[in-house]
Order: C-alpha cells, then structure tokens, then sequence
C-alpha cells in the first residue's frame, strides 16, 4: 500500500484587528474632530449650507447627505467641494451606508496624499474595512500610495496591510519585510508574527517559523488590546504540529518528530475553532507512531453525534489502515464496506451536479445552491448531500463573500427604508446603482467559487475511493499470504481453544481530570479523550 500522508498546509484565518491601545487613542481623537462642525465656521454663509452643517450637526444624516452632495454639485461654492466631499462620505457611514461611503472615500484616497482630507478618509477607510470585512479597496489603495505618505502615527496597522497584499500578491520578501516592520507593542504585531512564520514554512526557513510561532504560543493572552491570542495560539499549535509532522518525513528519528506533531495537536483546545481540524491531524499523528488506541479513539469522537453534519469521508482511511495494521480484517472490511456504501452515492451526484451546472452562470448557482441547502435543512431530497452543503457554504473564503452580500444587502434595505427626499434624490439612486452591480458581481464569484470547490471535492473523493480499493485489495492478498502459510505449516491454534480479542473503550484523561469508563453515552467533554483498544493478531 502506497505511503499515506498529510500534505503540509497552513490555512489562513482572516482576521481582523483594531490597533493597540495607544494606535486607538490617537484614532478616537482624529474621528472625532469629525463628530461635529463648528457652527461658527459657517456663519454669513448661504442659509442652505447652514442648514446642511446643522442637520449634520443634530444628526440627520439622510437629510446632510443630500446637502452635501448638493454643495459638491454647485460650481458656485467650489471652495467647499473638497470638505462637501469628504462630509458627504462621513454622512454616509453614519448611515450605515457603509458601501456607499467607501465609493466616496476611494476617490479621495486616490487623488493621493495632498489632499487635506487624506488621513481622515484613510482611517474612515479602515473603519469601512472592519465594517464590511472586505480589504479590496483598502488594498487598491494602499497598493498605489508611496510608503513614505503614509501617516507615521498609524504605521503599525497600515505596515500589517501592506504586508498582507504582498503576501497574497506571491511576493514573500516583501511582505516578511513589512511583517517584520510592525512593532511589538502593536496589536496588529501578534497576527504579522503568524503571517511571518507561514511565509518562514513556505520557504523552508524552519527554524525561523519554530521561533515565530512559538513565541505567540508564550503570548499572555490578555497582553494585546483587540487581538485574539488565544485563537492565534491555536492556529500555531496548529501549525507547529503541521510543520513537525511534515519534517518527520525526512528526519532521522521520524517517531519523535511525528510525537511532538501529536503533542502540538493535542494542545489545540476544545473551544478553538481549529479543534476539528487539529483532531484529524491528530489521528494520522498517532498512525504514524502505531498508537492505534489513541488513533481509533479519536475516532470514536470524530464518528460521535456531535460532528455528524461533517462531511469528512478521509476518516475511514484512517480508520481502514489502523484495523489492517493490526490485522483486523473483519473490522477492515467493515469499514471499507461502510465507505462504499456511502460515498460512491456521493461522487456521482457530485459529478451529475457539476454537469448540469457546467452551462450556468455563478448568479444562477449561487442562488440555487442556498435554495437547495434550505430545502436540505428541511428534510428535502436535493442534489447534493446536506453535509457536503455544509462543508462548501461554511469554508472561510465563501462566508467572507457571502458576508460581505449580505452587508450590501442591508444597506439597500436603508436605502428603502429611508425618508422620500433621501430615497427618490439622485444619490439614492446612483449609490443603488453601483450597489446592485456589486452586489450581482459579488454573487457571481461566490457562485463560480462553489462550482470550484465542489470540484475539487470530486476529485479528492475519486482518488480516496481509489486507495481504499487498494487498501481492500491489498488486505485480500495478505489474508491469502496467511492462509497459505497456515496450509503450508499446519494452523497452530488448531486445537486450542479460541482467543476471545477483548475490545475496550475509554475516556482517558489528564492528571487532574476524572475518570469514567465508557458506557455508550457521549459527552461533550469527553470528546477528543478516548482511547480504543484493540489486540494486535498480526502472526511474524
């Protein structure tokens, strides 16, 4: 049987940070020179911009935005057009229009850094950004700003971004330049270090990576304002445990390293959301070092009612090979049976589903795929298994796309809701426009994204249906090795009486932790503690 392995990956978990404390001082101090305009700025001006500046001022944002627009629009009063605009945006995202000021923000930002508003929009920018959970516009805008513009206060956070384009832009020397520029007083310093040690793994700078995600392990968890250090601490561990595992391969002493892999798995809490993830690893990690109790125990856990809408069909690879190690062919054939019952089922409506989609635009798929994973949910037979829905619509990726379609079409829904003067003026209209092309652009890719994932679903489960007919094969023949030994040699238990294999399954558990033997009943917080064991019957 060919060699089984985990591919080394790291998964980036996009998250987003606000600054430290000092970075949110200076924040709060520039925004709010922007919570109100001093009305003795506007005194002897035209009546209609006082009234502009006093709605604004008393909070009536539909009302100054259309002001606003309007003081843009007039040739007259060109010596406002550049605060009008930069008002109108601020008007906006009090809204909650948070698109729609983006739009607004992006031209100024764009005419570069001489503009007098140029700081502002940028940090209102980061707040859209955090907002929407969407950093396109923000990387368009930085990718076309000379570093040295940049406002020095707001370094840490804007060095972070910039190190995050480089790296997603396949330029790795730069973004671990900028990574590494980011201080360590910074909450932003913390997730650059992550990013650090994944660029360190992707260069083979193992070491560098060893010391990187280590030292966000050592991390107190409470040491940075804004920062989840006890998710990244997962994501390391994680990650170190990927990083030794893959090294194992190619080490002397491949079972210490794949026993410290199982370590760093095993240190991935329950409450992380890495958990799941670190919980396979954890039974390949344990294969490897034949601890097959610790392997089917987790088994055990994986298989428990907790994790039943999971569509994760590698787990009885896992389980086949651990049963064929220790020459359990009954069990083997059992799992292999199961598989086949299953996930064969499931490759071909796979397989009829992307055929049928092969002519329809991402729109079309995106809206039937949420239809079908409604009537799914409500117990309708549909194209493609509930579990499988499941695992395509919940990916990172996806639910940022679709994150961000459902904060556009909230703010369509204000735009509705708004009062007539506002819903029927110009602006609505434009920024509904725009919003509506985003919005048919966004479903689209998000459609052609699933299509994508879902292929790539097929073709991981063809190849995983190949190997577990190899394991099956390769199981028939060495049972046919032993029956030839036995005929050859004479059976050697013969005439003695029948070995009764003990099977047993507990809960074990740390020092400090009871113990409770296992009676068929699942709880929570036994999960990711049992041990399966089984009697090794392989003859030398």
């Amino acid at each position: 049987m060919k060699r089984i392995t985990i591919l080394f990956f790291v998964t980036i978990h996009i998250l987003l940070f606000v600054s430290c404390a000092e970075q949110l001082t200076v924040r709060e101090r520039e925004m709010r020179k922007y919570e109100r305009i001093d009305p003795r700025i506007v005194q002897g001006m035209p009546e209609a911009i006082v009234k502009v500046v006093d709605a604004y001022n008393s909070g009536d944002y539909f009302t100054s935005a259309v002001g606003f627009y309007a003081i843009m629009k007039n040739d007259e009063w060109d010596r406002l057009h550049e605060t009008a605009r930069y008002y109108y945006a601020e008007s906006l995202f009090r809204m909650g229009l948070y698109q729609a000021a983006e739009y607004q923000l992006a031209e100024i930002l764009f005419e570069g850094p001489d503009s007098h508003y140029f700081v502002s929009a940028l940090l209102k920018l980061l707040a859209v950004t955090y907002e929407t959970n969407d950093e396109r516009v923000l990387f368009a805008i930085l990718s076309n700003v000379d570093y040295s513009a940049l406002p020095a206060k707001f370094a840490n956070e804007l060095t972070y971004y910039l190190g995050k384009i480089n790296f997603y832009n396949g330029q790795d020397d730069v973004a671990l330049d900028m990574f590494g520029k980011v201080r360590d007083y910074s909450s932003f310093y913390p997730k650059a270090k992550y990013f650090m040690g994944v660029i360190q793994v992707r260069q083979q700078m193992f070491a560098d990576a060893l010391r990187s995600f280590t030292e966000i392990k050592n991390m107190p968890d409470d040491l940075y304002i804004g920062a989840d250090i006890r998710k990244l601490k997962g994501m390391a561990d994680l990650a170190l445990g990927q990083l030794y595992y893959a090294a194992a391969w190619q080490a002397e002493n491949p079972l210490a390293m794949f026993n410290v892999a199982l370590n760093y798995f095993t240190d991935v809490g329950r409450a992380n959301e890495q958990w799941f993830e670190a919980l396979f690893a954890r039974t390949w990690a344990s294969l490897m070092i034949e601890r097959f109790d610790a392997t089917l125990g987790t088994v055990v856990t994986l298989r428990s009612p907790f994790f039943t809408d999971i569509y994760f069909p590698e787990i009885n690879m896992v389980e086949a090979v651990a049963y064929y190690n220790l020459c359990q062919y009954d069990e083997v054939n059992y799992v292999i049976d199961y598989f086949f019952s299953i996930y064969p089922e499931y490759s071909e409506r796979m397989a009829a589903w992307l055929e049928d989609v092969s002519t329809k635009t991402g729109l079309d798929v995106y809206r039937e795929l949420l239809i079908m994973y409604r009537d799914a949910q409500e117990g309708i037979e549909t194209d493609l298994p509930e579990s499988l829905l499941r695992t395509v619509l919940y990916e990172p990726l996806f639910q940022r796309k679709y994150s961000h379609i459902k904060e556009i079409e909230r703010e369509l829904g204000i735009i509705e809701n708004a009062p007539e003067a506002f819903r029927t003026s110009v602006i609505a209209q434009d920024i509904t426009k725009k919003m509506m092309y985003q919005l048919t652009t966004l479903r689209d890719e998000a459609g052609r994204m699933i299509v994508e994932r879902v292929q790539g679903l097929s073709n991981e489960l063809n190849q995983l249906i190949a190997d577990m007919r190899a394991i099956r094969f390769e199981m028939t023949d060495s049972m046919t090795r032993e029956l030839e030994k036995q005929e050859m040699f004479g059976r050697q238990v013969e005439d003695e009486e029948e070995e009764i294999v003990e099977t047993k399954l507990n809960p074990s558990v740390p020092e400090g932790y009871y113990y409770w033997p296992f009676d068929g009943e699942y709880w929570e917080d036994e999960l990711g503690y049992y041990f399966f064991h089984v009697e090794n019957i392989c003859r030398e």
